[in-house]
């Protein structure tokens, strides 16, 4: 069902800024706005059908990597086996009772709270878990149709694609989901790792793994022979920050060239749960993958996301990722100079917002990007979006969800993002900051104009 914005501003939840006649005024500006999201992630059709703690599980940051928890792929034989292999499992590993407290918790978060009576207006439902999925697996008969349909009520026309997390899909799969979102437009990032991913096993010699990475690097980049699974990539990711916190560019191969001896010699012997050992071994060498992959960011005027801030425990190390840990990077120093090219801390470097922000206002080439802490803030993203433009300039900022497994959170994230932002604007507007027409310039930079500028899309 088409809601315009008067229908949806009845269910707006009171605050100041709701309470001035202007507020009505620029959120029905911004309300029909495009939205371009500048990080995001695909969408499968496994959750078409789910139940609540499934689904529970799958949209929360604190539940989605459970299997990490346990020895590799033990979790998935668990969901995948039949009873005698779930009891024979939760018998070893104490599976069942560790997810039904990971659930049973974040299901009493009061953005789960929120979550339920925001889906029950759209599904058309009473406000209970129970009943929002049961409507939700109802429109799951045409999975495809719904996400669609959640799309375009937030008026979705762009998305930055990383597929460096794709859930183990191929090409196809991808493709399916790009298809499925149509008018919506996908333009696709690759990842560092996921070249690494394809070259650490290897045992070749160091100037074969130099000589391949590069290849495969300018492949994913310009789409030739595999691509970007079959396509160009617009742009660049790397998740190097939560592995080892400061990242400071290598561009000395014989330091790499230890690191990956060091590599060929401990490959699967270190164990899973040994994240800095894991981590310490190929420090070095990921230094010296990322320097020369910003080299060809750089090269080509094409922007570099970092991983930062959020956290996604227990695979990562928390504390690794501090915004300020990304300093060399935005210098790029070289030959006595500053070189900056694009860098975007992700996650608005949540919860350390001020500091991403902070960045941002430094250093030119910095943007600042909203993915994570929008949604999953929700009522407080006011106040972190006034902090955000307190002194990240307007033609910074960009729109992002960071939404993955669940199509809700794209949905969630533009319609939280839309009316928070349009919150933060009505208080400049009150407060003399800025005048009508330049808040609806500025939500037009933030929700889309920033991301085609910076990506040069058509």
């Amino acid at each position: 069902m088409q809601r315009n914005a008067a229908d949806r501003l009845e269910h707006l939840p009171l605050f100041r800024s709701k309470q001035h006649p202007l507020f009505s005024k620029i959120f029905e500006a911004i309300y029909d706005l495009p939205v371009d999201d500048t990080h995001c992630h695909i969408i499968t059709d496994r959750d078409a059908f789910t139940s609540p703690q499934r689904f529970v599980e799958r949209i929360s940051l604190a539940g989605y990597p459970i299997p990490n928890y346990f020895p590799y792929g033990v979790y998935d034989r668990w969901l995948k086996g039949d009873d005698a292999t779930k009891h024979d499992l939760n018998k070893q590993f104490d599976i069942q009772n560790k997810v039904d407290g990971i659930t049973h918790d974040i299901a009493q978060s009061v953005f789960m709270k929120f979550l339920v009576k925001e889906l029950a207006q759209f599904l058309e439902c009473e406000p209970r878990m129970e009943a929002v999925i049961e409507a939700r697996n109802e429109r799951g008969k045409n999975y495809w149709g719904y996400v669609n349909s959640l799309f375009r009520d937030v008026n979705l026309e762009n998305i930055m694609l990383d597929t460096g997390y794709a859930e183990g899909c191929g090409a196809a799969e991808i493709t399916s989901f790009e298809e499925a979102i149509l008018p919506c437009r996908t333009n696709r990032l690759a990842r560092i790792e996921m070249i690494q991913k394809e070259l650490f096993p290897l045992d070749i010699t160091f100037d074969e793994y130099e000589q391949r990475f590069s290849a495969r690097m300018r492949e994913m980049l310009d789409g030739d022979g595999k691509g970007n699974y079959g396509k160009k990539s617009y742009g660049m990711k790397s998740y190097l920050l939560p592995y080892i916190g400061l990242i400071r560019p290598l561009h000395d191969r014989s330091v790499a060239q230890a690191s990956w001896k060091e590599l060929r010699a401990s490959f699967h012997k270190i164990p899973q749960m040994d994240r800095e050992s894991g981590y310490n071994v190929t420090k070095d060498l990921c230094r010296y993958n990322f320097t020369i992959a910003l080299e060809e960011c750089l090269k080509r005027d094409i922007p570099m996301q970092i991983h930062t801030g959020d956290g996604e425990a227990p695979d990562v190390i928390l504390r690794n990722q501090d915004p300020f840990y990304l300093e060399e990077v935005c210098r790029f120093d070289r030959d006595n100079m500053m070189r900056m090219p694009k860098i975007i801390p992700l996650h608005a470097g949540f919860p350390s917002v001020g500091k991403a922000a902070w960045l941002s206002h430094l250093y030119p080439n910095c943007y600042f990007e909203l993915s994570i802490m929008t949604p999953f803030v929700h009522q407080n993203l006011f106040q972190r979006y006034m902090q955000v433009m307190e002194v990240v300039p307007l033609s910074k900022i960009m729109y992002a969800s960071d939404a993955y497994h669940i199509p809700e959170l794209y949905w969630l994230a533009g319609r939280w993002g839309k009316r928070y932002l349009a919150q933060a604007l009505t208080e400049h507007v009150i407060g003399g900051s800025l005048g009508f027409e330049e808040a609806v310039e500025a939500a037009e930079m933030i929700l889309f104009k920033n991301n085609r500028s910076l990506y040069r899309l058509d």
